[in-house]
């Protein structure tokens, strides 16, 4: 493959920009930050090397919790309270996973983060529609940690009860460990934790999420400058995309179906698990 950055570095730019658009209005759309989309484009379209598209994918991932927040700041759907939770887990168990690294077979983690996420596809499958949770009463962690949110519908504000929380925050964790040890992103774990187990709507959920991720990929970024793994060269066209696909996806979410915004979901979830069995078979690189 011709460096395209060398020969045109004009048309590398644009084409950087481009696909960091794509990838923060989807990851915005559905709380996954965009890395599953602007990491394969930079690497198999562009031959940029992984370490660096990694890096640019953290980058991405703060622009796209920014931006959306920018656009979502002063509604309802973010539930703060509850993405400060599970993100405190997730980052303590992320921690404990990175330093047990070396003690675990990546391969078999690989295969059964690849399982968990086409089960929780299947899961997602089954329930297009979100749980009416307003009539149930709020489990005692969340009366506790006073969990509860609004959610802005189409006959007005609707009040819904978080369930089951310590199953959320225990999935949370387990996600947390596998994520350190594979160096990935929880994402979609994060959203399903909270839609299937806790029975927040979807859309709070997606949205919660992205002001998760934010922290969490702001912390991986300052990790990959230290270590000079951040090429201004690709992050900065990633920055300039990123900002307004994540602003229009985030506007887009209490606009586009949500059995539309279920199936996008589906699909990213859905490949990212196939990606991870073939990645664990040997199959991809």
């Amino acid at each position: 493959m011709p460096d395209l950055q060398a020969s045109n570095p004009v048309l590398f730019d644009l084409t950087v920009v481009v696909i960091a658009t794509a990838a923060g209005f989807i990851g915005s759309l559905i709380g996954l930050g965009g890395g599953a989309l602007l990491v394969p484009g930079l690497v198999m379209l562009l031959g940029v090397p992984m370490k660096t598209a990694v890096a640019a994918s953290l980058v991405a991932v703060v622009f796209t919790s920014s931006a959306a927040a920018m656009i979502r700041g002063r509604d309802t759907l973010t539930n703060y309270r509850v993405g400060l939770l599970l993100e405190t887990v997730a980052g303590v168990a992320s921690v404990i996973g990175a330093v047990t690294a070396l003690m675990v077979s990546a391969t078999a983690l690989q295969f059964t983060f690849g399982g968990v996420l086409l089960v929780i596809a299947g899961l997602t499958m089954r329930g297009m529609q979100d749980e009416d949770t307003s009539g149930q009463p709020s489990h005692p962690w969340s009366r506790a940690l006073r969990l509860d949110g609004v959610e802005d519908s189409a006959d007005g504000p609707r009040i819904y009860h978080v369930q089951q929380v310590p199953l959320g925050v225990s999935i949370m964790g387990i996600a947390g460990v596998i994520a350190g040890m594979l160096g990935l992103g929880a994402g979609a774990v994060k959203v399903l934790s909270m839609d299937i187990c806790m029975k927040m709507p979807f859309r709070s959920s997606t949205v919660t999420s992205n002001f998760m991720i934010g922290a969490t990929a702001a912390a991986g970024s300052v990790a990959f400058l230290r270590l000079g793994l951040i090429d201004p060269a690709v992050a900065g066209p990633v920055a300039v995309g990123i900002v307004p696909g994540a602003m229009l996806g985030s506007w887009m979410v209490s606009r586009i179906q949500l059995r539309s915004l279920r199936l996008v979901f589906l699909a990213f979830v859905a490949l990212t698990g196939v990606q991870m069995l073939l990645k664990a078979s040997g199959v991809l690189s």
